[in-house]
């Protein structure tokens, strides 16, 4: 069976991680969930910019 994920590695700072943390913990959902919802966004209207 082939994966369909991978893996991407991000420094941040101490204070950076407790925040993602803090909203992770709000909003119910794992750290990476938070970050790959808002990256998607992200991505997302920036393509939607260039079209």
């Amino acid at each position: 069976m082939a994966k369909t994920e991978t893996q991407v590695a991000i420094r941040v700072t101490y204070e950076f991680k407790e925040r993602l943390e803090k909203r992770a913990q709000k909003e119910k959902q794992p750290v990476s969930n938070l970050i790959r919802r808002t990256m998607e966004e992200y991505l997302d209207a920036k393509e939607k910019e260039e079209s």
